[in-house]
């Protein structure tokens, strides 16, 4: 999240800025972008670590750092800053040089929102000694990351003063060489060792005092130690002891940076700051605690959701109640809902999930900084789980996409048409290769057992259909355009294309199967009946007679006659009709009790609620072979014989969506959809097909 402030620069002509000082915040509203209310940070809930950067324009990179942070002061009602001015690149310089020309720069704290309040229109709130009035937004807790240097700002109430450094104003200034000379030593004549001790020493006298700052900012008093102290030219030095000083200085200091890097080991940004601004070997130690207690302190969620290890689910929860997925609570407790809601208010984007998994994982950048081209590949790269600061708790980035995937994809999948579950048995299979089934049939009567006790063996004649599954597939992108403009419809393409695709799938797959029947129901095998008189109508007469087609089913021998003992009996369950005014004579034969509008008795319609109507639309599509707007069949219930048989890899009914293993320099995020299953004619005892015409 950035907060703005304005930006004043006070350096003479010519000179270069050393130091800064910001006050960064007066404690009153702001306007933040993604909250379309003003917010107000809470100073007495702001955690500030010891040292911050200040950048250009809120980007992470080598040429946008424009200084470091040696001192901050909240006192709970302003937050005052302070520090040095580091930067050197292009665009350094050209925010010094256009302040010269007269420009107003301004400044925008970064700082990651941890719990935020909302206070209602009306209502009150006492926030840093201020009295303010809803509707508002207080950000209770949050954490300072950054401060950057940009054209334009918010807070008219704040001020920043950069300095320019005494000893380089015009007409003070000494070069290396020129202070050399002014000492009696020859730059050329100077060994590396002896050279690189007295450019260290030339440096350290060059720290200028900060001049007084406007009203609104802390002095900052310079050390008696820095300041620069003119030589005359004709001073008559002692040249062995001045380079036996410069080579004593230098050696101090390398073994001060080697304490310090000891010292803060694992934490390579203390370091560099610590050797930058000179800090004691105390005030090391002190900020590595410091750091050490940020990587454990809680999340904004309560009790067990504290733990790192839940942040993922609260992500993850916040996005499916962004997308509005169905029964999201069914699929995370209360605790996570809460949390969800509390943090993001059902506005989670591609961004933001990108960015909180980039901070969870050790990334430098504030929660709500935008995904642009500049820093697409770090903050891609530390979600992914690259780049992982050591102490931080890992979020999958891929797991959490790929869970939210799942349920979109779900989502779409059951959209789809799923009448063929009501006509099919589902099985398992364990891999790829066929699958060979057998109907077990005949001579399983019981006879009776003769005095001797002897109990016969029972004869089956084995009849088998083969059963295999197959991989079907698509591929899903979130391209890095959709990601930076966070586009949530992005997500719409995991229920159209790889949810209700996967439906689409099957249901092609499924229907252009069982509707390539010729072979399987026939008059030869009595489940098939044609004619004028079995069309589907209420006045039964064609369900009467594939009722007794249904009948006379009987098992086959094993040299195919039919024998008396072969009747398969049971009663049929379904009444499978294609789309159109079919279904609809279906329907009615299964709610009507009488037949023709007829009250009498004889008007009874004996087989109301008994059949249960199923319709599909591909049983008279005329894309798929087979397809009929007259045909319709009676079957059983497919627990007990299933005229198709649907089997899924290891029992996994729907598709499934995972992240595609590809490096991180691609543009998007890559996953894919895949189901594996295959479709196959099984029991042709099912039931009865019946033309429905001559």
């Amino acid at each position: 999240m950035k907060f703005h402030a304005s930006l004043t620069i006070q350096a003479a002509e010519g000179s270069t800025p050393k130091r800064f000082a910001i006050l960064a915040y007066s404690g009153g509203l702001l306007p933040v972008d993604g909250f379309g209310l003003p917010v107000i940070v809470d100073l007495a809930g702001l955690e500030v670590p010891g040292a911050i950067p200040i950048l250009i324009d809120h980007e992470k990179s080598v040429d946008a750092t424009f200084g470091i942070t040696d001192a901050i002061e909240n006192d709970g009602q302003t937050l005052l800053m302070t520090g040095q001015i580091t930067g050197s690149s292009p665009r350094a310089m050209q925010v010094i040089a256009s302040h010269k020309a007269g420009h107003k720069w301004q400044a925008s704290i970064g700082a990651r929102v941890i719990e935020k309040q909302e206070i209602k229109a009306g209502e009150t709130v006492e926030v840093n000694g201020q009295t303010f009035v809803g509707p508002v937004i207080v950000a209770r807790q949050s954490v300072l990351r950054e401060t950057s240097v940009l054209p334009m700002g918010a807070d008219a109430t704040t001020q920043v003063n950069l300095a320019a450094s005494a000893a380089q104003q015009k007409g003070s200034a000494m070069t290396y060489e020129e202070w050399l000379t002014s000492l009696g030593i020859d730059p050329a004549a100077l060994s590396e060792d002896d050279a690189a001790a007295m450019q260290l020493a030339y440096e350290s006298k060059q720290t200028a005092p900060a001049p007084a700052m406007a009203s609104a900012a802390a002095e900052i008093p310079v050390p008696e130690d820095e300041k620069v102290i003119p030589v005359a030219a004709n001073a008559n030095l002692d040249i062995t002891a001045v380079i036996a000083d410069a080579r004593k200085k230098f050696g101090t200091e390398q073994r001060r940076m080697g304490d310090i890097q000891a010292k803060a080991a694992g934490h390579p940004n203390i370091a560099a700051t610590a050797i930058e601004l000179g800090w004691s070997i105390d005030k090391v130690e002190l900020e590595v605690l410091k750091a050490s207690a940020a990587r454990t302190r809680p999340t904004s969620f309560r009790g067990e959701e504290n733990k790192p290890e839940n942040l993922p689910q609260v992500l993850e929860a916040a996005i499916c109640m962004t997308r509005k997925i169905k029964d999201v609570d069914k699929h995370f407790n209360d605790k996570v809902l809460q949390a969800a809601h509390s943090n993001y208010r059902g506005s989670m984007g591609i961004k933001r999930l990108l960015i909180e998994a980039a901070v969870a994982n050790g990334h430098y950048v504030s929660a709500s900084e935008g995904v642009t081209r500049n820093n697409w590949q770090d903050i891609g790269r530390a979600a992914w789980g690259g780049n992982i600061q050591a102490g931080f708790s890992t979020v999958s980035l891929p797991g959490i996409l790929s869970n939210i995937a799942n349920k979109e994809l779900l989502q779409g999948y059951e959209q789809e048409e799923q009448s063929w579950k009501e006509i099919s048995r589902t099985a398992s299979v364990s891999d790829f290769k066929t699958v060979t089934s057998y109907r077990m049939l005949d001579d399983m009567e019981y006879d009776e057992v003769g005095p001797g006790g002897e109990i016969k063996h029972g004869s089956i004649n084995e009849e088998s259909y083969t059963r295999q599954a197959r991989t079907y597939a698509k591929m899903f992108s979130l391209t890095r355009t959709q990601i930076i403009n966070d586009d949530m419809s992005a997500f719409d393409d995991l229920r159209t294309r790889i949810g209700r695709g996967a439906a689409k799938k099957l249901n092609k797959v499924f229907w252009t199967k069982f509707l390539d029947n010729a072979a399987f129901f026939t008059a030869g095998r009595g489940n098939y009946i044609t004619g004028s008189t079995t069309t589907l109508l209420t006045d039964n007469v064609g369900l009467g007679l594939a009722l007794d087609a249904f009948d006379a089913l009987r098992t086959p021998t094993a040299d195919g006659k039919k024998v008396p003992g072969g009747l398969f009996g049971g009663a049929p369950t379904v009444l499978l009709t294609p789309g159109g005014g079919i279904s609809r004579v279906a329907e009615s034969i299964f709610v009507n009790t009488n037949i023709g509008g007829g009250t009498t008795t004889a008007n009874a319609n004996i087989h109301s609620g008994r059949y249960t109507p199923v319709k599909s639309v591909f049983l008279n599509d005329s894309t798929v072979s087979g397809g009929s707007a007259t045909a319709w069949y009676l079957l059983r219930d497919p627990a007990i014989a299933a005229s198709i048989v649907v089997s899924f890899l290891d029992g996994a009914e729907t598709p499934t969506v995972d992240q595609q293993d590809a490096t991180f320099s691609t543009l998007g995020i890559e996953m894919r959809g895949y189901h594996d299953f295959g479709c196959d004619q099984a029991e042709y005892l099912s039931g009865v097909k019946s033309k429905g015409a001559a």
